[in-house]
């Protein structure tokens, strides 16, 4: 991460604070800090990635097991406390998105909104209405860029969607228990799906 991309985004931050944006204003400006958070946050884990090479050089000798497990070590922890304000950065970022929190689609409307999230307009007809809000369009049908190759790994997709994810992540691992939606119950992803006992100490692959 560079520091004129910092200075971007502290810009960005600035920016977005004062009161008179439009939601449109507001989207493109979120979309950028979005996108330089995730570029930090990667920058982040390549740098981590490096001590891992470095320790993973290492193996095999005997003599050098203390600067190993330094390393081992340094790549769970470089940098921890930036990681820890980027993502809770992009997990705020994200619950203002799912919430749609300026009314970003009303007030912008469809096709505007499809053409700011880069929706290729092949695609447009085809979405449900059900999925034609904010978090809709960003984090159900994943069609932020979608006129670009997407990734097909967990948590993957526009930079918007992985904003989102975060934000739903972070809500499953911290709602309460009874926030949370029963996967097996009446009209749930897997209702109907036959619950098989595991025995203690037992794990599924």
């Amino acid at each position: 991460m560079t520091l004129i991309k910092l200075k971007v985004a502290e810009k960005l931050a600035k920016i977005a604070r004062k009161p008179d944006h439009s939601p449109k204003a507001m989207l493109i400006l979120t979309q950028r800090m979005v996108r330089i958070s995730l570029a930090r946050l990667t920058g982040i884990q390549t740098e981590r990635r490096v001590f891992r090479r470095e320790a993973a050089a290492l193996l095999g000798y005997p003599h050098t097991q203390r600067q190993y497990d330094q390393l081992l070590e340094k790549s769970r922890t470089h940098r921890a406390d930036d990681i820890r304000d980027i993502k809770q950065g992009l997990i705020g970022m994200g619950y203002h998105l799912i919430k749609d929190t300026d009314n970003s689609y009303d007030a912008i409307g469809f096709d505007s909104l499809c053409d700011l999230l880069s929706i290729n307009p092949v695609h447009r007809p085809a979405i449900p209405s059900d999925e034609r809000g904010l978090a809709g369009l960003i984090y159900v049908a994943r069609l932020e860029n979608s006129a670009s190759p997407q990734s097909d790994d967990w948590g993957k997709g526009g930079p918007l969607f992985e904003a989102c994810f975060m934000a739903m992540m972070h809500w499953i691992k911290t709602a309460p228990e009874c926030d949370l939606p029963d996967l097996f119950g009446p009209n749930s992803p897997f209702a109907g799906a036959e619950i098989v006992p595991v025995k203690a100490g037992v794990t599924l692959q």
